[in-house]
């Protein structure tokens, strides 16, 4: 009986308690956080239109490219991707830089030159270019949003995406 007591004595006073209690006020508005990544550019899908050139055994193909300049060729980052669809017609996108034993490419203000053992004519090509914003000591130590440039390449479209946090 005596722990009853006790029992109900500890509930009358929580709820008494929570009952009394108020929200304050709010607060002052904190500090404004840095700006996001709206200077991150991704390009249009891109139909790929590749023509041979029978002196070096390659297809090839430029790709106009504004987004493309003397910054981010000297500090930026350029990420490019080919969506091609499977033997069921379903659709799978995959970094260049995967695909390096049959396609490179070669970066100039404006453009992007790319060369192919393969006619990858009718797929579908993105770039995206993200300008540098801190100087590290080599590029292959630059990062942007805590990722190498090498580990941003590795990454599928989607996950670039992610950590972009870029919605198209």
């Amino acid at each position: 009986m005596k722990q009853l007591r006790s029992l109900l004595c500890a509930a009358t006073i929580i709820v008494i308690g929570m009952s009394s209690c108020s929200k304050g006020t709010t607060g002052p508005a904190g500090p404004t956080g840095p700006a996001g990544p709206d200077s991150v550019v991704y390009s249009n899908w891109i139909t790929l239109s590749f023509t041979y050139n029978p002196n070096d055994s390659l297809y090839e193909d430029t790709i106009l490219a504004p987004t493309v300049t003397e910054g981010i060729l000297d500090s930026g980052v350029i990420l490019t991707y080919i969506e091609y669809p499977d033997v069921n017609n379903i659709a799978h996108i995959q970094p260049v830089s995967a695909l390096n034993y049959i396609i490179s490419e070669d970066y100039s203000v404006g453009e992007i030159n790319i060369l192919s053992t393969q006619d990858l004519s009718n797929l579908q090509y993105r770039y995206v270019t993200i300008p540098g914003s801190k100087a590290a000591g080599n590029s292959a130590a630059r990062k942007v949003n805590g990722y190498t440039i090498s580990q941003l390449k590795a990454m599928s479209y989607a996950q670039v995406q992610q950590v972009l946090a870029n919605k198209n």
